[in-house]
């Protein structure tokens, strides 16, 4: 199975009014829904596994599963590991075949995160295979925050100019002001400190954090530069709620088949408005 790079597939959207959407899955009928939706839609698309989700001696199962579903529906897709933590992580994603890797020191001071990120580069560059890396932190919906931590965290523009240059990473994962998971309140997107990164940063810019972030703040955050928003708390949502109003019955009387196919079906409706909403359907003509 070859799958496009992350460079290769991302740059068509650099400086377009497109962004690609980043889902993870941690099982069959998730990778399903993923392709099922981008095949529906004709939009490329980047499966992503995390290994907070999928332990790592279960990745090559999980691949299998990949790469048997993006075959059966000949869709432009790219195969990431999301937020590495550590270079061992980085060599077994390179060894699996993965085609882009993310590799997450976004919480060490600035000198470290350059020099693991450049480590991670220059492992994953030798067998061609991109890297994408966090300057700032995307923390959690759910953390309490001051105002003045909030904004520690976001990423400066000075910060990620010189991170680029001194790292050699192909994207750049940029914290403004969104977070993983469900958002306390209203999320307010720094669009301009987005601007200045794009100004100064020539690799495609990604977007943790997309989940219940307003639709008009993702859009407006690809009309100004980002090209990948990675996706997984609206399909995980709507998949377990979805699972369990199935199983609210005598569960004597429920075939698995049908309470898992609901569930993929909840999944993949998301997607494919997911893939919508950020210009990405009727896309995949564009890698032929």
């Amino acid at each position: 199975m070859t799958y496009l790079s992350m460079t290769h597939i991302l740059q068509p959207c650099v400086g377009q009014d497109w962004a690609i959407g980043a889902y993870d899955t941690c099982n069959l009928e998730i990778t399903q829904a993923i392709v099922d939706a981008a095949a529906a839609d004709q939009a490329p698309v980047i499966i992503m596994i995390y290994p907070h989700h999928t332990p790592q001696a279960e990745w090559p199962t999980l691949i299998r599963i990949i790469e048997s579903e993006v075959e059966r529906a000949r869709i432009p897709a790219a195969l990431v590991l999301d937020h590495a933590k550590t270079l061992d992580q980085i060599k077994g994603a390179l060894e699996l075949g993965f085609s882009g890797v993310m590799i997450d020191a976004s919480l060490l001071p600035l000198d470290q995160n350059i020099a693991l990120t450049r480590q991670a580069v220059e492992l994953a560059h030798a067998h061609g295979v991109s890297v994408e890396a966090e300057l700032g932190h995307v923390g959690q919906g759910q953390d309490t925050l001051s105002a003045d931590e909030q904004h520690a965290h976001l990423t400066g523009v000075d910060e990620a100019e010189r991170f680029v240059k001194e790292t050699g990473v192909d994207a750049l994962a940029v914290s403004i002001g969104t977070l993983h998971g469900l958002y306390r309140g209203t999320p307010k997107l720094d669009f301009d400190r987005l601007a200045h990164i794009r100004s100064v940063c020539p690799i495609p810019l990604v977007l943790h954090g997309g989940s219940d972030t307003p639709d008009q703040d993702l859009r407006r955050a690809i009309e100004i530069g980002i090209d990948k928003i990675n996706i997984w708390t609206d399909v995980r949502i709507p998949f377990l709620r979805t699972l369990k109003e199935t199983l609210d019955g005598p569960i004597e009387k429920i075939e698995v088949r049908d309470a898992m196919s609901a569930a993929r079906a909840a999944a993949r409706e998301v997607i494919r408005r997911k893939n919508r909403l950020l210009g990405a359907a009727g896309k995949a003509s564009l890698y032929v």
